[in-house]
């Protein structure tokens, strides 16, 4: 069995609501198409894969995926918008519960969430779980940059209903590169390590040690960096400064998960070996990347069956029982 934890879905109504904006992001239709500029380059399409259902049933028909995951499918969250960002969080989860009402058996919601007003965002949480029947949530790498008075609260929250985050990059505040080509292929991993890090150093783990944060592709660049953190984040002639961490950070990077979207063997491997089955759960980010290259590197990977089915479903499974066994019938 495939669970893929990381595919994206389009709110339509969301992208209608971006025509005509002056500033980002904003969208406009070409030929039929909409398309959302994020900024920087970077201009999202709506494919059919992203927007008609049965385009993305077929689409995982042919990468034999029993069971997606769908999380909103642009590389920024409704708290762009201000004020408007919890209104427009509730409208596309609404947008998605309606897919996954109506296909039980082939998709899983994780929510949005606005981050604008911590009560609405919280009794939104909520609503997600306990009346949309929810999963998660997919939030993006820019929390750390945000108000922690508005993030903290909600993370703690989520992290007491025990359901993850699926951490997802945004466009970073100062990318150092141009185009999307870089931006996708470095600054977009870089972005979620570096806040990754960010939010461990901020003491979020201490507060919240049982947060199921799952690191987009791969991890981003922390399996390759956490023998460095390890080292330098240890009392020595070059680092002085004394941890106020319960845990030390090779401690809390490998108590992460992360999914598996990634095109290089030799990476997947490195977070094989540094993260352990138990911490990688099958993602593929469709419609976006190679979806199809995942799976061969997950079945080219020199593990044992076991830890095969776990990285394919059985991780995602259990972070997400509870929530399933209460509301609806389990993935598996």
């Amino acid at each position: 069995m495939r669970i893929d934890v990381h595919s994206h879905f389009q709110s339509v109504e969301f992208v209608r609501h971006l025509v005509g904006r002056t500033g980002l992001p904003r969208a406009i239709q070409e030929g039929g198409t909409y398309i959302v500029d994020c900024g920087a380059g970077l201009r999202v399409p709506s494919v059919p894969e992203i927007i008609d259902v049965e385009a993305k049933l077929d689409a995982m028909d042919r990468l034999r995926v029993d069971v997606s995951v769908l999380s909103h499918g642009l590389p920024l969250g409704p708290d762009v918008l201000g004020a408007e960002a919890d209104e427009w969080a509730m409208r596309i989860n609404d947008d998605l519960a309606q897919i996954v009402r109506a296909y039980s058996d082939k998709f899983v919601g994780f929510g949005s969430l606005g981050l604008a007003d911590p009560e609405r965002t919280i009794a939104e949480v909520d609503r997600c779980i306990t009346e949309l029947g929810f999963s998660g949530f997919q939030l993006f790498s820019n929390l750390a940059d945000l108000d922690p008075g508005r993030v903290r609260p909600v993370l703690n929250h989520i992290a007491r209903a025990r359901v993850p985050v699926h951490l997802h990059p945004t466009l970073p505040l100062h990318p150092g590169v141009t185009g999307p080509n870089l931006m996708l292929g470095f600054a977009f991993p870089v972005e979620s390590g570096l806040n990754v890090i960010r939010l461990i150093d901020s003491g979020l783990f201490d507060e919240a040690p049982d947060l199921a944060l799952i690191v987009s592709h791969a991890g981003g660049v922390l399996p390759y960096l956490v023998g460095r953190l390890d080292v330098y984040t240890e009392a020595s002639h070059l680092t002085t400064r004394p941890t106020t961490l319960s845990r030390s950070f090779g401690e809390c990077l490998r108590g992460l998960y992360v999914d598996t979207v990634c095109y290089h063997k030799a990476a997947l491997e490195c977070c094989y070996a540094t993260m352990g089955a138990s911490r990688m759960l099958y993602g593929t980010d469709h419609p976006f990347g190679r979806p199809g290259q995942v799976a061969e590197l997950i079945d080219d990977l020199d593990c044992s069956p076991e830890d095969r089915e776990l990285i394919y479903h059985g991780n995602l499974e259990s972070l997400t029982k509870g929530v399933h066994s209460a509301r609806k019938p389990p993935l598996a």
